[in-house]
């Protein structure tokens, strides 16, 4: 199969590529945030949008759906329900009417809190037992893998 010859090109004897371990790792953290928001009550697609707005309170929908990488009809129909449930609201621009800001609510803001308090307890007991300088080297690799990633992204939208 072509993974074979992948792995026998890089002379890989690892069972497990980074890629592979990177999902892999990703899909157990995502597994268990899902399952700690929903008792919130919150909808897991909402996390994302919290996460950025909390740090870009009354930015545009098109520099959110950049932010966040996911596509603008996505984030506009995510932001309605998101607006419905009362943890955000949208204001157009007073200079460009075609321009909506995103603003947190209250509510929403105290949402992000809680979930953000999930992250953190989530995050310090998956990294129970690893040294600091090992989280540190950690970091900055998955750092340069998800710049190489949006550097393939980019280059695929040009094709």
């Amino acid at each position: 199969t072509n993974m074979e010859a992948v792995m026998e090109e890089k002379k890989c004897d690892r069972k497990f590529l980074p890629s592979m371990m990177t999902n892999e790792v990703s899909k157990l953290f995502r597994d268990i945030i899902n399952r700690e928001v929903e008792k919130l009550g919150v909808q897991n697609g909402y996390r994302q949008l919290l996460f950025h707005l909390s740090r870009m309170d009354g930015v545009s929908q098109l520099e959110l759906a950049r932010a966040t990488h996911l596509k603008a009809p996505t984030v506009s129909v995510t932001l309605k329900g998101m607006e419905a449930d009362g943890l955000v609201v949208r204001r157009g621009d007073e200079n460009d009417a075609r321009v909506i800001h995103v603003y947190l609510t209250e509510k929403g803001r105290k949402t992000d809190d809680k979930i953000r308090e999930i992250h953190h307890m989530l995050d310090s007991r998956m990294t129970e037992g690893i040294p600091q300088s090992d989280l540190d080297a950690l970091v900055a690799t998955l750092t340069k893998l998800r710049d190489n990633m949006l550097r393939i992204t980019e280059e695929a939208k040009s094709e």
